[in-house]
């Protein structure tokens, strides 16, 4: 498999795995995604086009992310989040 799979792959995972919510999924990928790093990556045309899309989905799905999680800090401070601790 060439690098660009593997990045696209690696992609597809961490989409999958924000919208889950997986933690221990997103350190692993984290991981993998740090060796991936450290290797020189040149995608096909195609292959860069289907990357940059992919990326956008995850920037989105981070803002998303990021939007919530300081939406539930809020109810947290204010004590708002008895009714769906239950």
């Amino acid at each position: 498999m060439t690098t660009d799979h593997v990045l696209m792959d690696l992609l597809d995972e961490t989409i999958a795995a924000l919208a889950l919510m997986d933690a221990e999924k997103l350190e692993a990928l984290g991981e993998r995604i740090e060796l991936l790093s450290q290797v020189n990556v040149v995608c096909g045309r195609d292959d860069g086009k289907n990357a940059l899309a992919k990326k956008r989905v995850l920037e989105i799905l981070l803002e998303n992310s990021e939007s919530n999680l300081r939406l539930l800090e809020r109810l947290y401070e204010r004590g708002t989040t008895v009714q769906w601790e239950h």
